[in-house]
């Protein structure tokens, strides 16, 4: 009986802590996405970038330090190699005015959690 009743909570403790590091990865790719905005007047000039790029970016021009914030998929900081889990993709407009930063599922690559810079700029709880 013990051991049905700590798998449930087992599964929640873990989706919990899933749904925290997700939003402190986000979180931190903001700030560092909108102190490249103040100092380029612009975000990022690409339409398209996977987590790995997005960081690269951010590393090369100053904007993000090590250690990165915590690769929720792999609990260890985010890496700019290209072999582990990358579940975080970044868009921008064609002028490079707006942004959308979005975390995906690992097993179906459905929006897990959203950030922009028009709409949704908070992560509500």
């Amino acid at each position: 009986m013990l051991a049905g009743l700590s798998v449930p909570l087992w599964i929640g403790v873990r989706t919990l802590r899933l749904e925290h590091a997700e939003k402190n990865l986000l979180l931190s790719v903001q700030q560092a996405l909108q102190n490249y905005h103040v100092d380029q007047e612009r975000y990022i000039p690409r339409e398209t970038l996977s987590g790995h790029e997005l960081l690269s970016v951010l590393s090369d021009s100053g904007f993000l330090e090590e250690p990165f914030p915590i690769n929720p998929w792999t609990r260890v900081p985010y890496s700019l190699l290209k072999g582990e889990p990358d579940h975080l993709r970044y868009q921008s407009d064609p002028l490079f005015e707006t942004y959308t930063l979005q975390t995906l599922h690992p097993t179906n690559d459905k929006i897990s959690r959203e950030l922009d810079s028009v709409n949704s700029t908070s992560l509500g709880d």
